[in-house]
């Protein structure tokens, strides 16, 4: 999928995560829709040192471990809600929850 600037990347990443149960309300939305096209502009960056420390930047966060216990708590809680034929779309196969990289990994690469 092609985006043209960083708001179409946003508004991309908003879309897919209330089409695979990640409401809008919940903690941990608002920290994916900043870490997917952030991991989408530079995949080579280290998830706990470099991705979660400027997402809860983003967001006021002091700590980046809140960052990583919001998003993964996020995507755990949507895995049990989900609709197996849309999240087949995205993570075909998959068995379990996707781990945090592989769940930002996978949403970047929708957004190139």
């Amino acid at each position: 999928m092609e985006t043209s600037s960083p708001q179409t990347a946003q508004l991309t990443t908003a879309r897919i995560l209330l089409e695979l149960s990640i409401p809008a309300h919940r903690m941990g939305y608002l920290q994916l829709c900043i870490a997917i096209p952030a991991f989408a502009g530079n995949k080579q960056q280290s998830m706990a040192k470099e991705l979660y420390p400027s997402v809860a930047d983003a967001v006021g966060c002091l700590d980046w471990r809140a960052v990583e216990h919001a998003i993964r708590t996020v995507i755990a809680d949507a895995w049990k809600r989900r609709n197996p034929e849309i999240w087949a779309q995205y993570f075909p196969g998959s068995q379990r929850a996707p781990s945090n990289k592989q769940f930002i990994a996978t949403l970047a690469e929708y957004l190139e």
